[in-house]
């Protein structure tokens, strides 16, 4: 089998690893690589398996965008939808399963099954503090099937259906930019971006991640700015904010990429092949409050 190459590219989510902790972004991009082989050294299979720790919100937010997917798939596909009770006595019977999966470190020996930092790192979180994450999911998932939204999502033609959670990406001089919509779909004067939310953002993270999505349907639909529609509904406070990018913002999103990029590749020894410098080299962040939540504690300070 031909072996499988670690690929650079650029995300907002890997630029928010890399501003956050350099030494964390070492683990979570080159660090792990290899560590599902069987014959991976031991540090290595470590790595790999923190890597794919979540913490709770995280867990949350993500059964809620699994769900909204399915439905959204089975829209596109003609498909029935279930009734909002029946699909979330679904997705909590799925959380319980899953919490349990963890509580007993199944991702031990199952590094695909779910595994949660709080079990991991033993965190001592309350029974009442997980109750509040499934309210949460069910908060957010009566909110997304009552809104306006879903009744127009439910009322589209086959042909006006794009992308759902799809990994699609675009180049940027030569670089692979990841730009996975949650939702996209044609409307009669342009395109339409949705993103969910389960948390709270700041307005930077918005401006950030919507400019991508923009630069995503400028190359891949051929339409202008002014022709995308972009909303950010946060499914947990039920609120809905619509917005529509600039060509001055998509070039501010341009250099603030490119620059992104220069800085991670300075940390490269190969820059062509992907290959890191010294682990050394990738410096830990001096914010206790950011070691504390990070998943590769155990390796930072054996």
């Amino acid at each position: 089998m031909t072996e499988i190459r670690n690929e650079f590219s650029w995300s907002k989510s890997r630029d928010e690893v890399f501003l956050t902790c350099p030494h964390q972004y070492y683990f979570n991009y080159y660090g792990y690589w290899g560590g599902w082989k069987t014959t991976a050294p031991q540090r290595t299979w470590q790595i790999y398996m923190l890597k794919n720790l979540k913490n709770r919100f995280m867990w949350a937010g993500d059964l809620v965008h699994q769900c909204i997917k399915h439905t959204l798939k089975n829209l596109q596909r003609g498909i029935s939808v279930l009734g909002v009770d029946e699909i979330i006595g679904i997705s909590i019977d799925r959380m319980r399963e899953e919490f349990r999966s963890s509580r007993e470190k199944r991702y031990r020996t199952h590094p695909k099954t779910c595994a949660l930092f709080e079990h991991e790192y033993e965190a001592g979180v309350e029974d009442s503090e997980w109750k509040r994450m499934a309210d949460n999911v069910t908060q957010c998932l009566r909110n997304f099937y009552g809104s306006e939204l879903f009744a127009e999502l439910r009322g589209l033609s086959p042909e006006n259906w794009l992308e759902i959670e799809d990994f699609s990406y675009f180049y940027l001089n030569g670089i692979k930019v990841w730009a996975v919509l949650d939702c996209s779909f044609r409307t009669g004067d342009g395109i339409t971006i949705v993103d969910w939310k389960t948390g709270r953002t700041t307005r930077e993270d918005i401006s950030l991640q919507l400019s991508c999505y923009a630069m995503y349907a400028q190359e891949h639909w051929k339409v202008k700015p002014g022709e995308i529609r972009l909303i950010e509904y946060n499914l947990l406070s039920d609120q809905k904010a619509e917005f529509h990018i600039t060509k001055g913002e998509i070039r501010d999103t341009r250099s603030y990429i490119k620059g992104s990029v220069a800085d991670m590749q300075s940390l490269l020894a190969d820059v062509k092949n992907n290959i890191p410098k010294d682990e050394a080299f990738f410096k830990k962040t001096e914010d206790i409050q950011i070691h504390d939540r990070c998943n590769f504690k155990k390796v930072c300070f054996p």
